[in-house]
């Protein structure tokens, strides 16, 4: 059996992995053709092949939906991932020019990925939770924000990691049709204030308690672990969005706002890029 705890790039899963001149040419490639014309799923791997590629004794960052349901299994279904990515020649055995040692490679298209989501300047995850008869269902989206374009990486309930490189643009317009999935018409107004622990008795409380789906943003910027979060709840009757506005207070005064598809883009772009519009 294959044991690549580190993943095909590293040697000790608590060193950063190491990528090649043909790795970061293949990300460099990604987001060259990104925005060139309707987006395009680059690679869909499963829980067990990330672990495999990226190394399954090395500290994730996104969800493992699949994975998580079998920890015990690990090291092991990596193995068998690893396995079947090396019989689809997903993953081969390269021979080193300079030194002669040999390597495991992945794809262009996959060690693009890998390089990608590994380096970005931001990070923002987007947790949606949908109630449904079999109960509570969550959905992930990763945006990997980089100078040249972004790559999406959604994870499914299935623990299916689908990715597709993305033009700012496109990104803004994916996460926001993400956070309203009911594609409700709504109008904006003006910011309500509350304090966490009055919110239960406030009549936006009724409101909240018919949101058919909840989305948790949360954006990292690599540089400085600086860490911001934004809630939105998709109602009938519109988007809200909610912030902490002193999130290390003990109980934080809350500013919920109603916000319309113009607002939900905006806002968009700002957790994905860290900016307006992009031109």
């Amino acid at each position: 059996m294959l044991d690549l705890p580190a993943g095909i790039g590293g040697s000790d899963p608590e060193v950063p992995l190491q990528y090649t001149p043909a790795d970061l040419t293949a990300a460099a490639e990604l987001l060259d053709h990104a925005g060139a014309g309707e987006a395009q799923l680059v690679v869909a791997l499963t829980d067990e092949q990330i672990s495999a590629l990226d190394g399954y004794a090395r500290r994730q960052f996104i969800a493992e939906p699949w994975l998580e349901e079998h920890p015990e299994q690990r090291r092991l279904v990596a193995g068998v991932a690893l396995r079947g990515l090396i019989a689809a020649e997903q993953v081969q055995l390269h021979t080193e020019e300079d030194t002669g040692a040999q390597r495991w490679r992945a794809v262009p298209e996959i060690a693009g990925c890998l390089v990608l989501r590994r380096t970005a300047e931001r990070f923002t995850t987007a947790e949606r939770t949908v109630q449904t008869a079999q109960g509570p269902q969550v959905h992930r989206l990763h945006y990997y924000a980089h100078s040249t374009g972004v790559l999406e990486e959604e994870v499914t309930a299935a623990g299916i990691h689908r990715f597709t490189a993305l033009a700012p643009g496109q990104a803004s317009a994916r996460l926001a049709g993400f956070i309203d999935p009911l594609g409700t018409e709504s109008t904006g107004g003006e910011p309500v204030h509350v304090q966490a622990s009055a919110l239960a008795s406030h009549p936006l409380a009724q409101r909240l308690a018919q949101t058919r789906a909840l989305s948790v943003l949360t954006v990292v910027r690599t540089a400085d672990g600086d860490v911001q979060q934004v809630s939105a709840y998709a109602t009938a009757q519109g988007v809200l969005t909610m912030e902490a506005l002193d999130p290390s207070a003990q109980d934080p005064e809350l500013e919920f706002r109603a916000v319309d598809a113009k607002d939900l883009h905006a806002l968009a772009t700002v957790v994905v890029v860290g900016r307006g519009e992009p031109g």
